[in-house]
């Protein structure tokens, strides 16, 4: 028995969108499934035979070819010398090296600045060279070297996470541990200290701004090590026993804050930036100086350093 064809309204063709649409709000029994070789897509497919699969591993083999080129070429590129990455290492380098020359060279010209100034001063005033350079020590305008120890304080470890937590609490060495330990090793009898390179004065302010600590306006990250000139036996333990250090014992064992002891026979505290000099006046034959004019130097307003906690506060 012949199938009846399938009849669609309106003229479309058998299997168009709206033909379908139409047929099914008419009489949805009537729809007859796609077969196979009325299929749109039966048509479009190309055909597969030995002929397209050495076509297809042609053109893929084509492909890998100009992809494998492709990279080959954009590391050349990136290798070659005119290269931006290259050039910028290149501007780097010179820089530190020009760096490194202009501070030489500034040193140079500090020392014979010093010459000159001692020259000129033991012809007016005999001693007076050995009397600036005691003042110059006393208020860290020079650097200096010796025996010391260096006291390391660092963050805590993360703490075990909470549940729902990827990572711990981290406790933070906060700006008044920092000065309770730099109090703590002047009153044990440093002569000179120093915290990761920045040289602590009597005007020096120890502060905090945001998650950074400051050390004479100069922010630093941990670990904080901080170099203390003078016997470093005695340094240690008289730390050790005075308040400081028991505060640091207690900030150690309740936070998880570390630190360290290293001592060193020869140690090296930097020189502190000194008020720049604005106006100056020569002296007359009598020794008084001219009195429209007097010598000087930029104010520090810097408080000193104090320690702003006591060790009975429970967060350090």
């Amino acid at each position: 028995m012949q199938e009846a064809g399938h009849q669609t309204p309106h003229g479309e063709t058998p299997y168009s969108p709206t033909s379908l649409l139409r047929a099914l709000t008419a009489n949805p029994y009537s729809v007859a499934p796609l077969r196979p070789h009325q299929h749109p897509a039966a048509e479009a497919a190309p055909p597969d035979n030995r002929y397209t699969r050495v076509v297809t591993l042609l053109l893929a083999l084509l492909l890998g070819f100009a992809v494998a080129v492709s990279v080959v070429d954009l590391r050349h590129e990136a290798a070659a010398e005119d290269s931006p990455r290259t050039l910028l290492e290149t501007e780097v380098r010179e820089t530190r090296t020009e760096t490194e020359q202009l501070e030489q060279r500034r040193a140079e010209l500090e020392g014979q600045i010093t010459d000159a100034q001692a020259s000129v001063l033991e012809k007016g005033d005999a001693g007076a060279a050995e009397r600036l350079e005691a003042f110059e020590t006393a208020g860290t305008g020079v650097a200096l070297s010796g025996p010391g120890l260096v006291l390391e304080i660092e963050d805590s470890v993360p703490l075990p996470a909470s549940p729902g937590v990827s990572t711990g609490t981290v406790n933070r060495v906060t700006d008044g541990d920092l000065q309770i330990a730099v109090n703590g090793l002047w009153a044990a009898g440093a002569e000179a200290i120093a915290v990761n390179g920045q040289r602590v004065g009597p005007t020096t302010a120890i502060r905090t701004a945001g998650s950074a600590v400051l050390v004479d306006f100069s922010p630093l990250s941990p670990p904080y090590r901080i170099t203390a000139l003078g016997d470093p036996q005695q340094l240690r333990t008289e730390f050790e026993e005075s308040e400081a250090g028991e505060y640091l014992q207690q900030i150690s064992t309740r936070y998880g804050v570390r630190r360290s002891w290293e001592d060193a026979e020869e140690l090296t505290v930097p020189a502190r930036s000194s008020g720049t000099l604005r106006e100056a006046s020569i002296l007359e034959a009598g020794g008084d100086a001219a009195s429209e004019t007097v010598p000087s130097q930029q104010p520090s307003t810097t408080p000193t350093t104090a320690a702003t906690r006591g060790p009975e506060e429970d967060s350090p």
